[in-house]
């Protein structure tokens, strides 16, 4: 557990990706340099690379739980080699921490890429059943349209290979044709305390999921961010975006929401400590990780 605030919230690694050169991310050497000093050696190691982890956040809020962003699943046929036939004992993990999935009474998908929605469902006898039965699923409408293969208008991502292959199919429509989807609006409210907010870009419906409970408020920011220098420079990307320009609108807008509220955010593949606040340093917005 996580203790942020007044709340706890549970992390269930599913991976840790390869390391990542930060220069995918566009980011130029002496602005390596001048942030190397907070950036290492959680974010940044000897060879300046980084590592994506691969997470599902979980929150028990007074007796409702929430699953946010359940990732890649097992056994799944995905044309990135990193994403293939997956065989992790993510459900292990899962009991671990004190939730079976039949307490889950909420999944939240950010949005609907491989990694972000995965373990809605896993195989039982051949077929793709709800992994959390018990749960209504929140999909943005616009996201469920945008990977919806059976349209004709249906569009690949804009990447070398199509990471998305067969999600919409094993992931998403099983959710669907079990009547467990709530297909919503980009602002819709799930509870009190408890809303999806826009944070389009990444892809066309992607949404952050926004908690307030007493002082303390934390926003599940998804893919908005991949890596803390973007909080600083919204311009770098790792790539994969629907509308790049989009997403750095949402990240200008996320960091200078967070840093105002001085509320917490929670992406999906920061390392360790995972979470974090927004502070403004020398003229610049600076991710500040818990416990710094």
């Amino acid at each position: 557990m996580i203790e942020i605030g007044s709340l706890a919230v549970a992390r269930v690694l599913e991976a840790v990706g390869d390391p990542t050169p930060l220069a995918q991310l566009g980011v130029d050497p002496a602005s390596l340099a001048r942030h190397r000093a907070w950036l290492s050696p959680a974010f940044a190691d000897a060879a300046d690379s980084f590592c994506l982890n691969f997470q599902t956040w979980v929150l028990d809020l007074d007796g409702y739980v929430v699953v946010v962003d359940p990732c890649n699943g097992n056994g799944r046929a995905r044309d990135m080699p990193m994403f293939n036939q997956l065989d992790t004992p993510f459900l292990d993990r899962f009991a671990a921490t004190g939730f079976a999935p039949e307490r889950v009474d909420a999944v939240f998908c950010t949005h609907l890429h491989c990694d972000h929605c995965g373990w809605n469902t896993h195989l039982r006898n051949g077929q793709w059943v709800p992994t959390f039965p018990n749960a209504r699923y929140y999909f943005v409408a616009d996201e469920a349209r945008r990977w919806d293969t059976r349209r004709a208008d249906y569009r690949k991502v804009d990447f070398a290979i199509d990471y998305n292959a067969n999600v919409f199919e094993d992931s998403v429509l099983p959710i669907i044709d079990a009547g467990l989807a709530e297909l919503v609006s980009a602002d819709h409210q799930i509870r009190p305390g408890l809303a999806i907010v826009p944070a389009h870009g990444h892809s066309d419906g992607h949404c952050a999921l926004r908690v307030d409970r007493g002082d303390t408020r934390l926003w599940f920011t998804g893919d908005a961010f991949h890596h803390p220098l973007q909080v600083t420079d919204p311009r770098l990307s790792l790539g994969g975006d629907d509308d790049l320009a989009q997403a750095v609108a949402t990240r200008e807008r996320l960091r200078e929401t967070i840093a105002r509220e001085g509320s917490y955010m929670l992406p999906a593949h920061f390392a360790a400590p995972h979470a974090g606040q927004v502070a403004i340093e020398d003229g610049e917005y600076r991710f500040r990780p818990l416990g710094d």
